[in-house]
C-alpha cells in the first residue's frame, strides 16, 4: 500500500514540474513576439498538455481518495465482520440452548409421571401375585378339606350300609314266628314293607349324599364323631 501511494505522489509531482516547465517557457516566448502560426501551435499543444495534465491530476485524486476508501474499509471491516459473525454465532448458540432447556422442562414432568406410573403398575403387580398365591392357598385348602370330607362320608356311608346289613337279618329271623298267628298277617305286611321303606329310604339317602356336595352335607347331615 505504501509503495503504491510513492508512486502515485511520484507521478503527481513529474505533472507538477513538467507544468512548472511549460508555464516557464511561454513567458520568454510571449517577450520573444513569435510569428503567429508558431503561437498559434504552441498554444494548441499547451492546451493539449494541459488538458492530459488535468486528466492525469484528476486521476491521482481519484486514487488517492479510492485508497484512502479501502484503507478505511479495510481497517474498519474485519473487526465489524468478526464482531457480527461472533454475535450471530453467541444468538444461535443461545437459541439451542434455550430450546434444549424449554425441551428438558416438558421433558422432565413426563419422565417423572411415568416413572410414578411403573411404580404404581409395580405395586399392582406385586400385590396380585400376592393375591393369587393366597388364591391358590385357599384352593389347595378347600379341595384337602373337601377330599376329607368326601373321605369321612364315604367311610360314614359304609359304616351305615354296614349297620343295616346287620340290622336286616334280624328282622328276617323273627318273621317266621310271627307266621303262625293269622291276625297277624298285617302286621307282617306292614313289617315287610317297613324293611323295604327302610331298604328304599337307604339307597335314597345314599344316592342323596353320593351327589350333595360337601358344604351342603355338612350342613343337612350330622355325623358321628
Amino acid at each position: 500500500m505504501e509503495s503504491a501511494e510513492n508512486e502515485i505522489e511520484a507521478a503527481a509531482l513529474e505533472a507538477l514540474a513538467k507544468l512548472a516547465d511549460v508555464l516557464e517557457s511561454i513567458g520568454p516566448q510571449e517577450e520573444a513576439e513569435l510569428p503567429a502560426p508558431i503561437l498559434a501551435e504552441f498554444v494548441m499543444d499547451s492546451r493539449k498538455k494541459d488538458r492530459l495534465l488535468c486528466s492525469q491530476l484528476q486521476v491521482v485524486d481519484f486514487l488517492q481518495n479510492f485508497l484512502a476508501q479501502e484503507d478505511t474499509a479495510q481497517g474498519l471491516d474485519p473487526l465489524a465482520s468478526e464482531d457480527t459473525s461472533r454475535q450471530k454465532l453467541k444468538a444461535t448458540y443461545q437459541e439451542h440452548v434455550e430450546a434444549i432447556t424449554s425441551a428438558l422442562t416438558q421433558a422432565l414432568p413426563k419422565m417423572q409421571e411415568a416413572q410414578r406410573k411403573r411404580a404404581q403398575l409395580q405395586d399392582a403387580l406385586e400385590q396380585l401375585q400376592a393375591k393369587k398365591q393366597v388364591a391358590m392357598e385357599k384352593l389347595r385348602t378347600a379341595q384337602k378339606q373337601w377330599q376329607l370330607q368326601q373321605e369321612k362320608r364315604l367311610q360314614h356311608l359304609a359304616e351305615v350300609s354296614a349297620e343295616g346289613k346287620l340290622l336286616f337279618p334280624e328282622a328276617e329271623a323273627e318273621l317266621p314266628q310271627e307266621q303262625d298267628l293269622p291276625e297277624d298277617k298285617p302286621q307282617e305286611l306292614n313289617t315287610g314293607d317297613s324293611i323295604g321303606a327302610s331298604k328304599f329310604s337307604s339307597t335314597k339317602f345314599t344316592q342323596c349324599c353320593t351327589t350333595i356336595s360337601p358344604i351342603h352335607l355338612q350342613n343337612f347331615c350330622v355325623f358321628p364323631n
